[in-house]
């Protein structure tokens, strides 16, 4: 058997188009503020062994954002794997909170703990094979602590929990191998298939990454930020800055505009991870966040925190008016999508032992990539 398999499907022949409604926002004033107590984790929405937190941005924004944290509620030696799959969706941002999850993306190993970021993009084909519990009861697993610093050693161990933001809420979710199924081939494997998301890719910022370094916010000293850098691999629809108090330690050469030149309009998605700061809307009224709080909002109805803890941890995602011009699927398109399955994949590839070609390194072959869902 050759190690690179073309794959003859109804894929190959015919893509399902997305011709759902458009990403549509409400029509005026968009601000809703969620406080931490306001919801919970549903265990096994989604997977059977993991609790999911929405935090009010598919309310505020008429399902165009799903913004939600997802925390392991189960070990994955008892829980098992994903199995190998794709969201097929506009842009999938993944930031990891608390312990320690292992992903194949497309063949490639990846540790996903606090301080890295994760630009999943909706057309990767996946698999979590690994994901941390603290045995500890229910109740108290609720309240794992939330970090985007790296975990320092020998720090008590966590559940594996992570931040996810969508675009949009409803995607097609298409099973490729059934957990029980995958082999160890089947976990280094790359993919192709025609539903990547154009002009997007998938993209890893570790915290030690040169990009990751905290810098000065311009206009406001005594505030500092990392880029996340998800602008340009999400095909400039999302971008995601971390803000925290300035630091003696941060590099002083050359202050961040937490701005995208030439972006008018837009939404902002706010999420206070850790400490606490006040803000003050356009219209004079101030108020706080604190740990746990999101606020959902229209671009520039809010200025930057002042009043800022020390801990504090913010998390700020900015999504340019152009979603609005985007499609989601129609539940039809979804249940075409997920019935074809692995019908889906037009070619794969085992990779070797050491094999250092990129994530989805099979689209690099010329070819126009039809829009993704």
């Amino acid at each position: 058997m050759t190690r690179t398999m073309a794959i003859q499907s109804e894929a190959t022949t015919a893509t399902v188009p997305i011709t759902g409604r458009l990403l549509t926002l409400p029509d005026g004033p968009i601000f809703h503020l969620q406080r931490a107590d306001q919801a919970d984790y549903e265990i096994g929405a989604f997977r059977r062994w993991a609790g999911y937190k929405t935090l009010g941005a598919d309310t505020a924004t008429n399902d165009l954002v799903l913004f939600q944290h997802v925390l392991s509620f189960g070990p994955s030696e008892e829980s098992g794997r994903t199995g190998v799959h794709g969201h097929f969706a506009h842009a999938h941002i993944v930031i990891p909170t608390s312990g320690r999850g292992v992903f194949s993306y497309d063949g490639v190993a990846t540790e996903a703990v606090p301080g890295g970021v994760i630009v999943q993009h909706g057309g990767t084909i996946h698999d979590q094979f690994e994901y941390s519990y603290a045995a500890a009861s229910e109740a108290d697993n609720r309240k794992t602590p939330q970090s985007v610093d790296p975990t320092p050693p020998g720090a008590e161990p966590r559940s594996f929990g992570f931040l996810e933001f969508f675009v949009p809420k409803t995607v097609a979710n298409v099973e490729i191998i059934a957990p029980e199924a995958v082999t160890e081939a089947d976990q280094s494997t790359a993919w192709d298939h025609p539903y990547h998301t154009a002009g997007a890719r998938y993209a890893f910022q570790p915290a030690d990454a040169p990009g990751a370094a905290y810098h000065p916010v311009a206009t406001r000293p005594d505030l500092e930020a990392r880029d996340a850098d998800t602008w340009a691999p999400t095909g400039g629809l999302i971008a995601t800055w971390i803000l925290r108090p300035t630091s003696p330690t941060a590099p002083k050469d050359r202050a961040v505009s937490l701005g995208i030149p030439g972006e008018r309009g837009g939404l902002n998605v706010l999420y206070m991870l850790a400490g606490s700061a006040r803000f003050v809307r356009s219209d004079g009224d101030a108020f706080f966040m604190s740990a746990g709080d999101c606020l959902t909002c229209r671009q520039g109805a809010v200025g930057f925190p002042f009043d800022v803890s020390p801990d504090m941890r913010l998390i700020r995602f900015f999504v340019a008016a152009r979603a609005e011009t985007l499609r989601e699927r129609s539940p039809e398109e979804i249940e075409r999508l997920e019935a074809l399955g692995p019908q889906i994949i037009t070619r794969r590839e085992v990779r070797r032992a050491a094999d250092t070609r990129p994530v989805n390194f099979l689209r690099e072959d010329g070819r126009v990539p039809a829009q993704g869902g």
